[in-house]
Formats: C-alpha cells, structure tokens, sequence
C-alpha cells in the first residue's frame, strides 16, 4: 500500500487516492494491494490480470470505477485544503482526468501532499 500511494503521490501530488473495505475502513498501510483484495473478495488467486494504468489523461470517476473492477477495493479520490480539510471528490470531478484534477486542487490552494 505505501509503495502505490507514494507512487500516486508523485505522479499527482495534490490528489489522494483512499483506498476502502467493504466494511468502509481505510486499507492498512502496511498490506499489500494482494492482502486487502483477500479482505474485500475473500481467497485471492493471483490470475496475472490484476493491473490498472495510473495515467494522468484518465478520468477521475473512470479510475475509480476500474480500481474496483480490477482489485474490489473501493478508490475514492480525496484531496486536502490549505486549512486541512479532506475533501471527497465525489462527482465533482469524475469527469475530470487525474491531471486536470491536480491541477485543479494546485490552483485553488490545496495543500501538497507528502509521502507516507
């Protein structure tokens, strides 16, 4: 999990992409993507197909549609205020693409984020 936010991170350092559990808990940081789609989906059998693209030119609501699809974990992009607020995405910019959202949250003062 830290690998792929951090990864996230760098590639959209205004953005965060939560990951969930059925049961509406945040994704442990210190599983695997493997260990949370187990807790989500039950037995996890590893079919080779289980790989989703981050570019920047996909839509905000297509991206989380496809995390769910490829890994069952539900991805809802957030992003923080300078007065350090979270703020869901929602459908406000699920037409977006990653990158207009970043640039988005960029200009209207959100705040960068950092590594975990």
């Amino acid at each position: 999990m830290k690998s792929f936010y951090n990864t996230f991170i760098k590639e959209f350092p205004y953005l965060h992409a939560s990951l969930r559990l059925p049961d509406g808990k945040a994704a442990d940081m210190d599983d695997t993507i493997a260990s949370v789609r187990t807790k989500s989906l039950g037995e996890y059998k590893p079919s080779g197909e289980a790989d989703l693209s981050v570019r920047g030119n996909l839509n905000v609501g297509t991206f989380e549609k496809r995390f769910k699809d490829t890994f069952g974990i539900t991805c809802e992009i957030h992003y923080k205020s300078k007065s350090g607020n979270w703020t869901s995405s929602k459908k406000t910019m699920d037409s977006r693409t990653l990158n207009e959202a970043n640039d988005w949250v960029k200009e209207h003062e959100g705040e960068k984020l950092e590594g975990f």
